[in-house]
């Protein structure tokens, strides 16, 4: 049998994380390794040191935090993929989780919870689904102001499910998601549209369907509006271009969304940890140790 690790001290975790200030790249590995051994115990010590601390220090720091909380999400997100229609309100929190490791999803669950909840209580009791359809839309859009966010597009922010509720601000995908999540709520039959260049919601009471641009307030789309949106931006339209796409879809679209985004502003780390999830659920039911 191998020899046991030895746990690490507080003394000596500390020392460890000062390390991460190594020159030379042998050394720096093994710091690396060693403080990826210690786990969950060294993450204080590398918080302290991204806070009280500038340069490649930080920037190490932060790296190997991040890599630490990965294991554990990177198994969560295996998890998720199991199913053949993974959790959308889950795996979105779970991905918030990438960028806000101590987030509580409990609350951003409350806060769906009761946004729908005063959305069902305004209604009379015999609303149909057009009637709550336009509450919804009403509610969110003029009501609490959601909107795209056309200045900071490029905000990691605008594409995290906590980020947006916070900012009323997002981009297509996640506004969208947003909207899926209170539709839902409120027994809308409502699905994910992946349209190329910009992403809808559909909502199809009856034989035919309507589209919600959730990025501009909610503006309401017919099948020849969308043609002449999909055309400005280059594409020929084809039928699988406004049909219903999966929660594993749309989470992928928004985790791909960040990886452009991470890659631009020279985050590759962080891009490269959200390729690992892509490929963990694109592996779907066929789980990743």
């Amino acid at each position: 049998m191998g020899q046991k690790m030895k746990v690490l001290t507080q003394t000596e975790l500390k020392s460890l994380v000062q390390l991460l200030d190594e020159e030379d790249p042998n050394s720096l590995d093994l710091v690396r390794r060693r403080l990826l051994s210690a786990g969950d115990a060294a993450l204080p010590y590398l918080e302290e040191v991204k806070t009280a601390a500038a340069g490649d220090l930080a920037h190490r720091a932060d790296a190997v935090s991040m890599e630490i909380r990965f294991k554990k999400l990177r198994r969560e997100f295996a998890a998720l993929s199991v199913p053949q229609e993974p959790d959308l309100e889950k795996g979105a929190l779970l991905l918030a989780r990438f960028a806000y490791p101590g987030l509580d999803p409990k609350g951003y669950t409350a806060w769906m919870d009761k946004v729908s909840m005063k959305i069902q209580d305004e209604l009379p009791s015999d609303a149909d689904a057009g009637m709550t359809f336009q509450r919804l839309n009403s509610h969110l859009f003029q009501g609490m102001g959601f909107s795209g966010n056309a200045r900071h597009y490029d905000d990691p922010d605008n594409n995290y499910l906590n980020r947006v509720i916070d900012n009323r601000r997002g981009v297509p995908e996640s506004l969208s998601l947003l909207y899926l999540l209170l539709a839902r709520r409120l027994r809308l039959p409502v699905y994910g549209v992946s349209t190329p260049g910009h992403f809808l919601v559909g909502f199809r009471p009856g034989p035919h369907a309507c589209f919600i641009d959730a990025y501009h307030r909610g503006r309401l789309l017919d099948i020849a509006e969308v043609r002449r949106m999909l055309a400005r931006g280059g594409f020929k339209f084809r039928e699988e271009f406004v049909a219903r796409c999966s929660s594993r879809d749309i989470l992928i679209r928004i985790m791909r969304n960040l990886i452009v985004i991470y890659d631009k502003a020279g985050a590759s780390d962080r891009a490269h940890l959200l390729s690992k999830l892509v490929g963990v659920l694109l592996a779907g039911p066929a789980r990743i140790p």
